[in-house]
C-alpha cells in the first residue's frame, strides 16, 4: 500500500515581508526528514526580526484546517483569515 501524499507549502515572513516558500510534496513518513533540513535552511532569516511561518494544507478543502502559523508577526500572511470562535465547538 503506498503512503499518501502531504502537499505544503511552507512560508516565512519577516517584517510582513515573504522571504521565503517551499513547496514540499512527501509522503508523511519523509517529511519527518525532510522539514528539519528547511528549518535549518532558514533559521537565519527569523534571527532578530518580527516573523511569521505559515504552513499551508494545500489539499485541505476546510479554510479552518489550511493554515497553521506561528510567530511574532501576521503580517504579509497569505489569506490571513478571520476565525469566528463562537463558531467552533471546542471553544464555547
Amino acid at each position: 500500500m503506498r503512503a499518501e501524499q502531504i502537499n505544503l507549502a511552507i512560508r516565512g515572513w519577516k517584517n510582513g515581508v515573504l522571504a521565503f516558500e517551499d513547496r514540499v510534496s512527501a509522503a508523511e513518513g519523509e517529511l519527518a526528514e525532510m522539514l528539519p533540513v528547511l528549518a535549518e535552511r532558514h533559521a537565519g532569516v527569523f534571527a532578530e526580526a518580527p516573523h511569521m511561518i505559515e504552513i499551508e494544507f494545500l489539499d485541505e478543502p476546510d479554510l479552518l484546517k489550511r493554515f497553521f502559523r506561528f510567530g511574532t508577526d501576521p503580517r504579509g500572511m497569505a489569506r490571513p483569515l478571520r476565525v469566528d470562535l463562537r463558531k467552533i465547538p471546542e471553544v464555547n
